[in-house]
């Protein structure tokens, strides 16, 4: 009879365990699930038929509603300027085609290379801005200043504190 107790307790135990630790799995699968994500995330514009602007991403996580992309490892090959953006992080909103870089962000352009803290681009009116320091390298000039505009006429302007050095 002690035998028999001990055992039903025993089966007690285990069933306990076994089913607690699924449901406690099952809990952390639907939290996962929450939010949607792309591994080699890759958004193409195309312009009168040909590849205009490449943005790639190592993972993009979204927003619940679908319409933030916060991506990791960031590139935009912008094809027409003969230019690559790239970044540690940055913000795609898919409604209004706006991205935002941060951390790291440098733009190879011919023989200029920028480097900032952030980075923004506006499509709709082709305009690509910063707010923090900015430092622009070229092989006869170097250049550092806070904020900087571009426009899609090539007309680039830092805002405050610039300094530039002859090489």
């Amino acid at each position: 009879m002690v035998l028999w107790g001990f055992i039903c307790v025993s089966v007690f135990f285990i069933f306990f365990i076994v089913f607690s630790g699924e449901r406690e799995s099952r809990r952390d699968f639907s939290i996962s699930k929450e939010g949607s994500y792309i591994e080699g995330f890759r958004i193409v514009s195309k312009k009168d038929g040909t590849d205009a602007l490449i943005i790639t991403a190592r993972r993009a996580d979204f927003s619940k509603d679908e319409t933030l992309a916060r991506m990791d490892a960031v590139t935009m090959d912008i094809k027409k300027e003969g230019a690559l953006l790239s970044a540690d992080h940055g913000t795609y909103n898919m409604n209004t085609k706006d991205l935002t870089l941060e951390d790291n962000v440098t733009l190879r352009a011919r023989d200029t290379v920028i480097h900032a803290g952030n980075l923004s681009w506006n499509p709709s009116g082709e305009i690509l801005s910063a707010e923090g320091k900015v430092l622009i390298k070229s092989n006869k000039l170097t250049i550092e200043g806070e904020g900087l505009t571009a426009t899609k006429d090539n007309r680039v302007k830092l805002m405050r504190n610039v300094k530039a050095i002859f090489n």
